[in-house]
C-alpha cells in the first residue's frame, strides 16, 4: 500500500513538471517590475540556436538610450524561412520586448505601425519573464527563450529554443 502511494505521488509529480509552463502571462492591472534595458546588456552580440525545427540566428547591438536592438531569422533547409527585427525598450520603470515579423521577402506579418509586446511580467536570477516569452541565461554563452505558441488547432504551447553565443562551443 505505501509502496503503491510513493508512486503515485512521484507520477503526480512527474506529471505536473512535464506540464509546467516556462513562460508567464501579464496579470491585467499589475504593474511591471523596475528593470533596465542594460540588464540584459549580456545578450549583445551574435548568438546560434535551434528551434521551430530551424537552424536560428540572433544579433543584439548594445544598449544605447534606453533601447536595445536586435534582429532575428530562422531558416530551413539553408533557406531563410522568417525575420524578426526585435527592440528591448524602457517603458516607464521598465522594459519590454518588441517584435516585428517579416517573410524572406521582406512583406511584414503585422500592420505597418503596428508590432507585438511583450511586457516584462517578472525577474529571477538569470531569468527575464515578459507576457508570453522568457529569457533565461543558462550560462556564460547560453540561453534559452522559451515562447508562448499559438497552434494552428487553436490550442497553446510553447517553443524553447536554444541558443549559444556564436564562436562557442554548444
Amino acid at each position: 500500500m505505501r509502496r503503491k502511494l510513493i508512486l503515485s505521488i512521484a507520477a503526480a509529480l512527474c506529471s505536473s513538471a512535464a506540464t509546467a509552463q516556462l513562460t508567464k502571462v501579464a496579470v491585467p492591472g499589475s504593474v511591471p517590475p523596475p528593470a533596465k534595458v542594460a540588464d540584459l546588456s549580456w545578450l549583445a552580440g551574435e548568438w546560434t540556436g535551434e528551434g521551430f525545427d530551424s537552424v536560428l540566428h540572433e544579433n543584439y547591438s548594445a544598449p544605447i538610450g534606453g533601447q536595445m536592438p536586435g534582429h532575428f531569422y530562422g531558416a530551413k533547409d539553408g533557406k531563410p524561412d522568417f525575420y524578426e527585427f526585435v527592440m528591448i525598450a524602457e517603458v516607464g520603470n521598465s522594459i519590454e520586448y518588441r517584435v516585428k515579423h517579416f517573410n524572406p521577402d521582406m512583406t511584414g506579418w503585422e500592420e505597418k505601425a503596428h508590432f507585438i509586446r511583450f511586457p516584462l511580467v517578472a525577474v529571477e536570477e538569470d531569468a527575464w519573464y515578459f507576457d508570453g516569452l522568457t529569457i533565461r541565461r543558462t550560462g556564460p554563452d547560453t540561453a534559452d527563450h522559451v515562447v508562448r505558441i499559438k497552434r494552428k488547432d487553436g490550442s497553446e504551447g510553447e517553443a524553447v529554443l536554444k541558443y549559444w553565443r556564436a564562436g562557442s562551443k554548444k
